[in-house]
């Protein structure tokens, strides 16, 4: 129930992500909850879900609503509560709502979490001829710094390989890294046997997926027994068409298999029945400024890695990984053959899984999270 007779709290807002986000809602949320704070927490998705509860009041707008009518109904709710102590969005075409809060309280904090570098994302996608990219992200960086005055910190998903936008801002890097709960035990990791690999997330030609396919072919004629799970979603029909068709050129049909995206706390049980991940990005502008959330996950799991030797994966590894060179079949297909011989040696592994002890966990980025709200 909404009411204005509530404590000091923290309003979270998204507009494109589901409201069981992993980031958002399952890291984020539950820290603050955890921390003793009341959350209003707003959404704009189909989800039917409602995850009110306790100290947290959730309220989900359909889909259907324009962004700007989605932000109007945000703001009205905003007006109606009592005090807040801050406000987190989630996406820039959210940040009207940190301008507006700011002038009716300028007391409260505000955040902008930064989920991805859009110029990176607009390189790598937009088809405008490179001019006219060019100006876009000009006139998207010109908006978007018009309100960045209004913000107090600002989240970066990813260390800023080459993002100058927010060069003279307050920042804080708080990445996705995984919650040590998952951490497979070296026992079970004895115990796989076969030569499954995985390769889960966003499905698109940036991904190096159709790379991958290919190399599949050669590695099968040095290990016949070799399976590649592709678990996740296509970005479009067209390639989606595009890699079913390949696997059928190719007689691959008993050798890879194309699984739709489940909810994230399905994906550990999936990881765990693979003894190798594959993550073959080829290299764009997107690929060369983002970290692979994925790359965490098989590393906490447990499972041999064949990675793109692209930046950002190597600012957190360097040897405890069978590198591939990106667009390359020949590269992925022999790293992907040297990872499935490795047996019984667990070095790799090991090395893996203490560096998200150690480092990578969100165990420790939570600390950093949580110092934000209190002031």
């Amino acid at each position: 129930r909404w009411t204005q007779e509530v404590d000091k709290m923290v309003v979270i807002i998204s507009c494109h992500h589901f409201p069981d986000d992993e980031r958002i809602y399952h890291k984020q949320i539950k820290s603050l909850l955890k921390d003793g704070h009341r959350i209003l927490y707003y959404t704009r998705s189909n989800s039917s879900l409602n995850l009110s509860d306790g100290l947290i009041t959730h309220k989900n707008f359909s889909i259907k609503l324009s962004i700007n009518v989605f932000i109007d109904k945000v703001l009205q709710s905003i007006k109606s509560i009592g005090d807040i102590n801050q406000v987190q969005i989630h996406e820039v075409e959210l940040l009207p709502i940190i301008k507006k809060t700011k002038s009716i309280s300028p007391k409260v904090l505000t955040i902008y979490d930064v989920h991805e570098n859009m110029e990176a994302l607009y390189r790598t996608f937009s088809n405008r001829v490179r001019i006219l990219k060019e100006l876009s992200i000009k006139v998207r960086n010109y908006n978007e710094n018009k309100y960045l005055k209004y913000v107090d910190q600002i989240i970066l998903a990813n260390p800023p390989m080459g993002l100058k936008t927010y060069k003279d801002r307050s920042t804080t890097i708080i990445e996705n890294f995984p919650e040590i709960k998952h951490l497979t035990p070296l026992e079970q990791i004895k115990k796989r046997k076969g030569n499954q690999i995985l390769y889960h997330g966003h499905i698109g030609p940036e991904r190096g997926l159709k790379e991958l396919v290919y190399a599949m072919r050669q590695v099968i004629e040095k290990v016949p027994s070799a399976y590649l799970s592709i678990v996740g979603t296509f970005r479009t029909n067209n390639f989606e068409n595009n890699i079913r068709n390949l696997i059928e050129e190719l007689d691959l049909q008993r050798s890879i298999m194309i699984v739709k995206q489940v909810p994230h706390s399905q994906i550990w049980e999936i990881i765990n029945k693979h003894r190798v991940g594959v993550i073959p990005f080829r290299r764009t502008p997107l690929t060369e400024e983002n970290t692979p959330t994925k790359l965490f996950e098989m590393m906490i799991c447990g499972l041999e890695l064949v990675v793109s030797k692209l930046p950002p994966a190597q600012s957190f590894l360097s040897n405890s990984v069978h590198w591939c060179d990106p667009d390359d079949i020949n590269s992925i297909s022999e790293s992907l053959i040297s990872a499935l011989n490795v047996k019984g040696n667990l070095s790799n592994i090991h090395e893996n899984q203490r560096l998200i002890i150690e480092k990578y966990n969100w165990e420790k980025k939570e600390k950093d999270y949580l110092t934000l709200f209190k002031y």
